[in-house]
């Protein structure tokens, strides 16, 4: 019992709509059950995998879960900004990226910079991209990518204990049939980049969470 127990759970922990639509007692256990079994070849009879599901849906600790993850989004603060460019360079240009950011101010000072061992993503305005990209050896550009928007979260400094934060975010956003291109976390800030076209559906998806939708 204890095995499908955990199976049941998380299956249920990865599809946000059931937990909602449970919570909301909109979902008939058994018709669920019965597409559980018949979707993941689940070798347990039905009565197993309707208990553990309604034990699922009774657990205090996912109900608590539930309950102050709304709280924080609640009080979430979300913007956007538009015209946003990607480029992904080597990080051997960092040398130009910090003389710049001290001197030269091409690529102004409200950039999003994230730096992994052997790349450099620099998040920028579009506006006199081509400048921008000018700074840069030709061989050491990875990617260009354009007609991205940003979306600025700011979740209260609570929310960096509270576990499933982003996991809720990005789920969201998914169930919107948006695809996410970047996604920086500074904590309290989150940021996520999707296409220019697809910012309003990716807005839509966090504003429900603050709304309690």
């Amino acid at each position: 019992m204890t095995n499908i127990n955990a199976k049941i759970w998380k299956l249920l922990e990865e599809d946000l709509c059931v937990q909602k639509d449970l919570q909301r007692g909109l979902l008939n256990i058994r018709g669920l059950a019965r597409f559980l079994i018949d979707k993941h070849g689940l070798k347990a009879s039905m009565d197993a995998v309707i208990s553990a599901i309604r034990r699922f849906e009774h657990d205090r600790e996912f109900k608590d879960d539930l309950d102050a993850l709304k709280d924080l989004f609640s009080r979430t603060i979300v913007t956007t900004k538009n015209n946003v460019a990607c480029l992904t360079i080597k990080e051997t240009s960092f040398h130009v990226v910090a003389d710049d950011f001290n001197n030269g101010k091409v690529l102004r000072e409200n950039f999003r910079l994230i730096k992994s061992k052997e790349f450099l993503k620099l998040f920028l305005n579009q506006k006199d991209f081509e400048d921008k990209l000018g700074l840069f050896s030709n061989d050491d550009i990875v990617h260009v990518e354009k007609d991205l928007s940003e979306l600025r979260i700011q979740i209260p400094s609570s929310g960096a204990v509270k576990k499933g934060v982003l996991a809720r975010i990005t789920h969201g956003i998914y169930l919107h049939d948006v695809n996410i291109y970047e996604v920086l976390v500074a904590v309290p800030e989150i940021l996520i980049y999707v296409k220019s076209s697809d910012l309003v559906k990716a807005h839509k998806a966090v504003l429900d969470l603050t709304l309690g939708v």
